[in-house]
């Protein structure tokens, strides 16, 4: 019998391993393999029995993984999760050669970005899986928005879809979503996660399956009947695919992929990053006056940055007069703060001969630190039009003072937030993300008794050394009363 346990263990384990798959934090199958390979036939009997009271207890048998190992499974082992997974829920998850495609690209290329999506997912998926719960519909829909957006409340297509759930204009209309050049309710975590949840309970009406629906929900309606019409009446996804557009053959695979990765993420030694806020850690005001997002940074003592994050449907810095009341999400721990000096911080307003530019803001000074390499064929004007910025500004970013540039040579470049999210995406050597952060030029006239540090404090997030350096001054430099600085707010 020992003679038989020698010659047949690696069988027999492997067998466990497959067995017990679904249950156990998996590292690579050649590591786990390796770590019995000392094991004397004397000793699997009392291995065996170890895994098998291990799995009826329920229990985890967890193997320690470099940070960066990445696992890799065979087909077998996919199959048996996402059939698995499958049981739980109402759409139905299939495992083919190209689902696999999506793991792999997820869990080996984009390790990083999923990352990322386990982190945020701990502020968005307690507000998505509430809607879509009020509206009956599977929790797992929640997948979507990372298909869709990857999470990004202010992400914008090249088609012009908007928002975590990437609504076109006439698809928002349709669904009571108020766009305005101040607002547009795209970008509203809540207002669009409810909108969503109405289109999506439309398609199911219309198509009565899953795969449909989603494959609708990316290509529209009009897209998936045709394919019908066109297939002689299939219904089914996988025979539809010839008859759909490449990018929605691609969909209903991907949210498969994601759903599986978001489900087995530490099986993949794919851990979260540490989310900034919770969602149990924020609360809502209504106001219907104006309101300027760095009168409440200064009261309220917390980064420009983070209430942005919170309200990403107001385009600018500002929130306008309203007639109906709207809301405005601050972390918990602020709101009574809010309410205490509310008054002073609804009154707060720039001075009119101090500040000039608030009324001509728009939604692209949300803006990237990018550094671009220069290509050959490349000029100013060229670049300008593609970063949505002028030729003077590349020249001060740059220090430039010839029009002419060098193959090669690298140039610092502000570009539109929506354009540098794009980029994470996309394999481009020559664009790389520096610097993150909300930029705002405005100008200041300097009054009587100001120093380089009274108008630092003016302003959230700035600094002595940005406005010497913004405005070419040097210590040296006397400040005149009247004249003007350019000043970034933060």
């Amino acid at each position: 019998m020992a003679d038989y346990y020698s010659k047949n263990r690696i069988f027999i384990l492997s067998f466990l391993f497959i067995t017990t798959c679904n249950n156990f934090i998996y590292a690579q199958q050649n590591q786990i393999l390796k770590t019995y390979e000392n094991i004397s036939p004397a000793n699997i009997d009392d291995k065996i029995l170890q895994m098998s009271s291990s799995l009826k207890q329920n229990k985890i048998i967890e193997y320690t993984l470099p940070t960066d190992s990445v696992p890799v499974f065979n087909d077998l082992i996919y199959e048996i999760r996402i059939t698995k997974l499958s049981l739980t829920i109402p759409i139905t998850l299939d495992y083919n050669q190209t689902v696999k495609k999506y793991i792999d690209f997820y869990t080996i290329k984009k390790r990083e970005l999923i990352s990322k999506m386990l982190g945020m997912s701990q502020y968005y998926f307690p507000l998505f899986e509430s809607a879509l719960d009020r509206y009956h519909l599977p929790l797992e829909l929640k997948y979507l928005a990372i298909v869709e957006s990857a999470l990004n409340p202010t992400a914008r297509s090249k088609s012009g879809a908007v928002g975590l759930w990437q609504f076109l204009l006439p698809t928002a209309q349709m669904l009571d979503l108020k766009i305005t050049s101040f607002i547009d309710e795209r970008q509203d975590p809540v207002k669009s996660t409810e909108a969503a949840c109405r289109y999506l309970e439309y398609l199911y009406n219309t198509f009565k399956d899953w795969q449909l629906v989603l494959a609708a929900y990316n290509g529209g309606p009009g897209v998936v009947r045709n394919a019908i019409i066109r297939s002689g009446g299939k219904t089914d996804f996988w025979e539809l695919c010839p008859y759909l557009p490449p990018e929605t053959q691609g969909y209903v695979p991907a949210f498969i992929a994601l759903t599986y990765i978001m489900n087995y993420p530490v099986e993949h030694n794919i851990h979260p990053d540490v989310s900034k806020l919770f969602y149990y850690q924020v609360d809502t005001v209504m106001i219907n006056q104006p309101l300027y997002f760095t009168s409440v940074a200064n009261a309220l003592k917390i980064p420009l940055e983070t209430i942005r994050f919170l309200n990403p449907a107001y385009k600018t810095n500002y929130i306008p007069k309203s007639d109906e009341y709207v809301s405005l999400v601050l972390p918990a721990n602020k709101i009574s703060t809010f309410i205490s000096n509310q008054r002073t911080i609804l009154c707060y307003s720039f001075p009119s001969d101090t500040i000039s530019e608030i009324k001509t803001c728009s939604a692209d000074e949300s803006r990237t630190l990018i550094t671009y390499i220069v290509k050959k064929g490349d000029y100013l004007n060229k670049l300008a039009l593609k970063y949505h910025c002028s030729v003077k500004e590349i020249m001060e970013w740059n220090n430039l003072t010839v029009f002419s540039l060098t193959t090669g040579s690298i140039l610092k470049i502000w570009a539109p937030d929506n354009m540098a999210s794009s980029m994470i995406d996309i394999s481009d050597n020559e664009t790389i993300i520096q610097k993150s952060f909300t930029q705002k030029s405005v100008v200041y006239t300097v009054q009587e008794g100001d120093t380089l540090y009274s108008i630092s404090q003016k302003f959230t997030g700035t600094t002595v050394a940005e406005i010497m350096q913004l405005n070419q001054l040097s210590k040296e430099s006397a400040l005149v009363p009247g004249t003007q600085l350019k000043i970034n707010i933060f």
